[in-house]
């Protein structure tokens, strides 16, 4: 059936609803905001927030939902190939895009306890890890691993420095894919 003239195409709420959480999340931090605030935001009752999430830790894990799946992604198309070059190469291409693109959701997020401990009860993190490590062929490599993690827990630091937030995010992926290939020592393919 086709939609009629004013109407909103089906998840265009949701859409709004992760929106507007997001931009309070940041402002106020995830434990700061309360459902109610979010729907007087929104200009709808808090019963049209529970409408699409039964809490709150479900509101913040349907933001957070479209990162993990590509987090999933990424690492599923690095497992892919053959090579550990060309493995680390996917991985850093596709952790760079993932987060230069989803940046102020990422931003919200990353350093947020609330969130930290959502995210651990709920997926498994050291999985992924593992996923990663073993893909880079880093298991018994300390350097390697060390270069890893440091990689994986400050990609998305320099996005918080005025200078590189001013940058197009295309050459805000240049530079980190520049930085990242330096500390794992990727070879350009």
């Amino acid at each position: 059936m086709a939609q009629g003239v004013g109407t909103r195409p089906r998840g265009a709420g949701r859409a709004q609803l992760h929106e507007t959480a997001l931009r309070l999340f940041a402002r106020d931090g995830v434990e700061g905001t309360s459902l109610q605030s979010i729907a007087d935001d929104m200009g709808v009752t808090k019963a049209a927030v529970y409408y699409h999430y039964r809490s709150k830790d479900d509101l913040v894990l349907g933001v957070l939902a479209p990162l993990f799946e590509e987090l999933d992604a990424v690492i599923t198309r690095a497992e892919a190939h053959r090579g550990r070059q060309a493995r680390l190469d996917e991985l850093l291409t596709g952790m760079i895009t993932l987060i230069v693109d989803n940046h102020s959701r990422f931003a919200v997020f990353a350093g947020d306890p609330y969130v930290g401990r959502l995210v651990l009860a709920h997926h498994d993190l050291i999985q992924w890890f593992h996923r990663i490590v073993a893909a880079v062929g880093a298991e018994s490599d300390l350097p390697a691993r060390t270069a890893l993690l440091i990689f994986l827990g400050g990609m998305s630091a320099p996005l918080k420095d005025p200078e590189m937030a001013r940058l197009r995010p295309a050459d805000q992926r240049d530079l980190l894919m520049e930085c990242g290939r330096r500390l794992l020592q990727v070879r350009r393919r």
